[in-house]
């Protein structure tokens, strides 16, 4: 028979929630003597607009066009009198000067006077202007805001507002490379408010799509100053900083989805050791009594976690699997839940870290989470942090056939964990989780199958007990895997699963039952003579309500080599099962005996 490949450690990042844009207005400036505070706006918003015709910006040679369309609108809708004549003719010259890298400061100035009549008359429009200003001065921003006097007291909140209009939604890929370490002395500055914060969050996120800038974000240890921005949020005064809890839960999350898409890269895991100040200082937050650290430090930690000597050194020096487990066990906010999963599921990958991570409590604990209908997301998590502690680890598989109760009079002695699992299947309309505890039921077929070669007859035969004698819809998961036909490599794993359970006479009449479902009967007659049946249909895309699942083994060619291998991997599991029916045909029925023999003739 021929199996499929194995896992891999994974990088995971939280669900990302839509960027928050300021709007305008939104940053008034705070408290200051009037006569400074106006000369500070007056010199950022010139300085914005001088920046805006210098030479080779794009943009900026339609920039004054733009706005005479803009300002013709305002006089036609609101009557404004802009107070210069033959301003048409003013703003044209001004876009002819920009294209010759001359700077008119009195059209400047002028431009400034408009803007504040329209902030009385119609403010909404201002939105408007300062996208076209934005849009005309994008990398001269960044350029000006090299410059510390735009940076501190009053002049930050409108900074951190054009930064916004100026990043917000477009490609930043031109951007000078001094962008980052320039957009980041903003975040330290001690004016800065949760709104500010974001912002900038938000921008150096955009700026990290690109190599060079994750290069210095990390060379730099720019981490650090994120880290201790988050941990920072729990100080936050909120009347200090006229600002709200939802506010700052907003700003935390951002930062976290920030260091999650970062920590993920490789470029972050060559830089940080296991022993670095930065991975200290995130093992540390998992005993802080603060749920977003807990959640940025297992995905941080997690995305190092992709290779199985960072994984044993975390479990069996750092022992990070019981905190993780202690988390879970306490029911805590979703997220937190997901978070922990996911990297409990890549310390699992290690075949030495499956029995120190695997246990009665912890199978309890994982099984708990299969309740939850309405988080499918940690419902699938925990099913695949199951499948992985189950591989070749035969002391885990019988954790997960242990009777609920110990009290043989109560009925829970009669289920298992297991029986959880599947009643999980039958419930849920989330396809990934379905596919996930199918791949588990097969898991636990090729880990008995592996290990009994080392057991005692008398052990393996009461593990296969315990396994079809308790669970007698225990093939259905498999039946749906090879039943579908969109995603070849699950359902060449069911063939290769089904065929090892009908090895066993236990095993036979599950999967004889299995088979008398036409779907799967008619995949069977497709996987050994290559033609489609009517009753063929493909159920598992039909059922699934929830998200879809990537299948990354096939290309585009409907008749690829890699489908053709498939199909050869598939007829040959599926003969070897027709052959296993045959042997134990005292657990089948004679009829359907008959015509097995007849496919198998084919």
């Amino acid at each position: 028979m021929s199996s499929p490949g194995e896992d891999k450690h994974r990088a995971f990042t939280p669900s990302a929630s839509p960027p928050v844009q300021a709007s305008e207005g939104e940053s008034e400036p705070p408290s200051n003597s009037g006569d400074d505070l106006d000369a500070s706006r007056e010199h950022l918003v010139y300085a914005f607009g001088l920046l805006s015709v210098r030479k080779n910006l794009p943009m900026a040679e339609h920039m004054f066009l733009l706005l005479g369309d803009f300002f013709q609108h305002a006089v036609e809708t609101h009557g404004i009198d802009l107070g210069l004549a033959d301003w048409h003719d003013a703003l044209r010259r001004a876009n002819e000067n920009s294209r010759r890298g001359d700077r008119d400061i009195r059209i400047l100035r002028w431009i400034r006077t408009v803007l504040d009549l329209m902030r009385l008359s119609s403010p909404e429009d201002l939105t408007q202007a300062a996208s076209i200003l934005a849009d005309g001065s994008r990398d001269a921003l960044l350029d000006v805001l090299a410059n510390p006097i735009f940076e501190a007291g009053p002049l930050l909140p409108y900074t951190c507002n054009l930064l916004s209009f100026s990043t917000f939604n477009v490609d930043l890929t031109g951007c000078p490379n001094h962008s980052l370490q320039t957009i980041m002395r903003l975040m330290q500055q001690p004016e800065a408010r949760p709104g500010d914060m974001l912002i900038v969050v938000h921008t150096v996120s955009m700026l990290l799509q690109q190599e060079r800038f994750r290069v210095q974000f990390v060379d730099q240890n720019k981490v650090t100053i994120f880290l201790d921005e988050l941990v920072g949020s729990y100080t936050y005064d909120i009347l200090e900083f006229d600002t709200t809890e939802e506010e700052i839960s907003i700003l935390r999350n951002a930062i976290t989805q920030t260091l999650a898409d970062v920590s993920a890269t490789n470029v972050f895991a060559r830089s940080y050791g296991i022993d670095s100040p930065v991975v200290s200082s995130l093992i540390q937050w998992l005993s802080l009594p603060h749920e977003q650290l807990w959640i940025s430090s297992c995905l941080v930690l997690g995305n190092l976690a992709r290779s199985d000597a960072i994984c044993l050194e975390m479990v069996r020096r750092l022992g990070l699997h019981r905190r993780l487990l202690e988390l879970v066990q306490d029911q805590p906010d979703m997220q937190v839940a997901y978070a922990a999963l996911g990297f409990l599921r890549n310390l699992a990958l290690p075949a030495e870290n499956k029995n120190i991570i695997g246990n009665q409590q912890s199978v309890q604990t994982i099984s708990s989470f299969w309740s939850m209908d309405l988080h499918p997301q940690v419902q699938h998590t925990s099913v695949a942090l199951l499948r992985q502690l189950l591989n070749n680890c035969i002391g885990n598989v019988r954790w997960l056939l242990e009777s609920l109760s110990p009290d043989q009079d109560s009925p829970a002695h009669e289920k298992t964990y297991l029986s959880l699992l599947l009643l999980l299947f039958g419930r849920t309309d989330d396809v990934s989780t379905q596919v996930e505890i199918g791949r588990t039921v097969a898991t636990i077929c090729r880990c008995i199958a592996s290990s009994s070669q080392g057991l005692p007859p008398e052990s393996t035969n009461a593990i296969l007990h315990r396994l079809y004698g308790m669970h007698a819809d225990i093939a259905r998961p498999l039946a749906m895997m090879v039943s579908q036909s969109r995603f070849p490599i699950i359902r060449s794993e069911g063939w290769f699963a089904l065929a090892l359970m009908a090895r066993s006479r236990e095993g036979t009449a599950a999967v004889g039952e299995a088979l008398q479902q036409m779907e799967v009967f008619g995949a069977l007659v497709t996987a050994i003579t290559g033609q489609p049946t009517n009753g063929h249909t493909g159920t598992t895309e039909r059922r699934s309500t929830g998200p879809r699942l990537s299948d990354s083994s096939s290309g585009s060619e409907t008749r690829s080599e890699r489908e053709r291998e498939m199909q050869a991997k598939d007829r040959e599991n599926a003969l070897v099962l027709v052959n296993e029916l045959l042997r134990n045909t005292v657990r089948i029925d004679f009829l359907f005996v008959s015509v097995l023999r007849r496919l198998l003739s084919h």
